[in-house]
């Protein structure tokens, strides 16, 4: 009995060592019933590859219709607080501009609470999912 379990576990601990890596990501999400535009302004001092390379100058602009959504890829991994606060470094000010509300984050606390609080999954936060109402 004990080695049948000693090679349940084996298996169980191969599982996780060969299991894939999540994507890594930013969902912006436009439930509201208007368009929406969201601008990410970047820190011209703090480089990050993965804004740099879709980004504008120093802007990054999505114009969503309703119920459509806008994606930030960052390749694998997931978003502990020092990957959160790696991102926030890179980032100016985030703008959500609906129909009737224009709302700025534009401190590093406000940007790090958004963030922070709309981090999904299941052990690991892999996903920041950001809807707009």
């Amino acid at each position: 009995m004990k080695t049948k379990i000693n090679i349940l576990f084996l298996f169980f601990l191969a599982i996780l060592n060969v299991s894939c890596d999540p994507i890594h990501k930013i969902d912006f999400v436009n439930n509201a019933d208007s368009n929406v535009k969201i601008k990410i302004t970047l820190n011209p001092k703090n480089k990050n590859y993965d804004l740099d390379r879709i980004a504008n100058g120093d802007t990054i602009i999505f114009n969503l219709k309703q119920k459509d959504t806008a994606n930030l890829f960052f390749g694998i991994g997931t978003w502990s607080d020092e990957e959160i606060n790696e991102l926030i470094n890179s980032i100016k000010n985030l703008e959500i501009d609906t129909k009737e509300i224009k709302t700025l984050y534009k401190t590093k606390k406000s940007i790090t609470n958004i963030l922070s609080e709309n981090r999904e999954g299941f052990w690991w936060k892999t996903h920041i999912k950001i809807e707009i109402k």
